[in-house]
């Protein structure tokens, strides 16, 4: 079993929060479009690859849920 070590984790945990704020703000910035959108839509702005923080959130969605969250538990 991998041995887990959480020393200056809090350090790396402060430096990431500041990227994800930047990152909400980015998608706050879509937020307005996108909720007009149909799912069709929706599902072709994430693919198309034009917009990289749409395609980065999509990747980290998909990362988190798939090894970390059960979709079943996730309004708790």
């Amino acid at each position: 079993m991998a041995t887990l070590n959480l020393i200056d984790q809090a350090t790396l945990a402060g430096q990431v929060q500041t990227r994800i704020n930047q990152l909400k703000a980015s998608m706050d910035q879509r937020k307005e479009i996108w909720d007009r959108l149909p799912v069709e839509k929706k599902k072709a702005w994430i693919l198309s690859g034009k917009d990289p923080i749409m395609s980065l959130s999509w990747t980290i969605y998909r990362y988190l849920r798939n090894n970390f969250f059960d979709p079943r538990t996730d309004n708790e």
